[in-house]
């Protein structure tokens, strides 16, 4: 028995042993584990952490975009319902600095002789001014119609009408693009950016889009104003016409009475221009029309209406003016017409005279039908007085 107890007891101080090195070996093994699972676990709290951040950067983003999306798209529809140019112009340049924050831009447009380009719109301050008449060949993009970008215009390539001096004054570091403006094959004109920093701009595609869209309406914007000036103007003189005439005269003559304000309406016919066409050919005739329409538009007010009634006739209503005042002007255009030289292919042509026949509201009458008989009778009475005179009508 003494024996197996000494057995026992080794075993059991084997064991012991045992137990204590497994015991020491074990605790450092399970910090050692449980130091990786920490550091596990905040790798991986840090990475859900920037997933998120990116999460949220990228649902700012969406929601940036998706809002300037959301303002071009209304800036597509509101650009179909402008009623002018300028309407366009100032709603373009509002949305442009909202699409492009921090970036300032100009708005060019040609001018019809194409020579030089006029300022249109601007909004916020260049850091690289840019000039306020460019010609079209000083910017790049017209010259390419297509855009053209400086990332840095104090060390790369960049179009002329932008001052490069002024930049290198500040030392500072600008970036610049110019988008063209063109629809149906015809360049109205270009946007003009800068910004602060190395390029790209932040915003330019949206302000591409943004320039696509307001190229195509200017274009339908200047082809409404051709076809609305081709509809109520002569083409020749320059004048209203006919069909101006009587929806304008019988409201003018609406306003005036509403007002008890009188109203002249003037009938004018050159002498002799038959005779006249005869002589010179048609394109001489066509010239002394041209020149005697702009001579009658010098002689009106901004209020007065100017028409071609047809042929060698024409109509000028004043609105607010007497009998007296009608003389006066009518005696005016007589004697400018005296005076009036007119050249066609390198010779002069010779002089005319007119006659001109005057009805006055209310004293001959109160509608439009009317004023224009008696203003025709009055005109054909001064011929048959002998020509370049002028006559007053006789109320019915």
């Amino acid at each position: 028995e003494t024996g197996l107890l000494a057995e026992r007891r080794a075993l059991s101080n084997r064991s012991g042993n045992w137990l204590l090195l497994f015991a020491i070996l074990g605790i450092p093994f399970s910090l050692l584990v449980l130091g990786m699972v920490q550091r596990y676990l905040t790798l991986e709290n840090a990475e859900r952490r920037r997933s998120e951040a990116l999460a949220q950067a990228a649902a700012v983003n969406f929601e940036t975009l998706s809002a300037r999306s959301e303002s071009l798209s209304q800036y597509t529809g509101m650009l179909q319902t402008c009623t002018d140019t300028d309407e366009l112009l100032s709603l373009s340049s509002r949305l442009l600095s909202q699409l492009v924050p921090g970036v300032s831009g100009t708005l060019y447009l040609t001018r019809a002789s194409r020579d030089h380009a006029e300022i249109a719109a601007q909004w916020g301050q260049h850091l690289a001014p840019s000039a306020d008449m460019p010609a079209p060949d000083d910017c790049w993009s017209m010259r390419r119609n297509r855009s053209f970008a400086c990332d840095d215009v104090a060390h790369q390539i960049c179009c002329k009408h932008v001052d490069r001096d002024a930049v290198a004054a500040t030392a500072a570091t600008v970036a610049t693009a110019c988008l063209p403006l063109s629809a149906h094959g015809d360049v109205l004109g270009w946007l003009y950016l800068s910004g602060a920093g190395h390029g790209p701009l932040a915003g330019i595609g949206q302000a591409t889009q943004a320039a696509e869209q307001l190229s195509l309406a200017l274009a339908n914007m200047r082809l409404k104003d051709d076809l609305l000036r081709q509809s109520i103007r002569d083409p020749l003189t320059g004048l209203f016409n006919r069909r101006y005439l009587e929806e304008s005269l019988g409201r003018e003559i609406a306003r005036c009475q509403r007002r008890k304000l009188p109203l002249a309406v003037l009938m004018l016919d050159l002498d002799h221009f038959k005779t006249f066409n005869d002589q010179y050919g048609h394109p001489g005739g066509d010239a002394l029309l041209s020149a005697f329409g702009r001579l009658l538009q010098s002689s009106c007010r901004p209020e007065d209406i100017a028409c071609r009634y047809g042929g060698e006739e024409f109509v000028i209503v004043l609105p607010e003016a007497g009998p007296d005042v009608g003389m006066d002007r009518a005696r005016a255009i007589l004697a400018a017409t005296a005076q009036l030289v007119v050249a066609h292919q390198g010779q002069t042509l010779g002089r005319v005279t007119a006659s001109i026949g005057i009805a006055t509201m209310p004293d001959d009458g109160n509608n439009a039908s009317t004023l224009l008989e008696l203003a025709d009778k009055a005109l054909y009475a001064a011929k048959r007085a002998g020509r370049n005179q002028v006559q007053l009508a006789e109320p019915k």
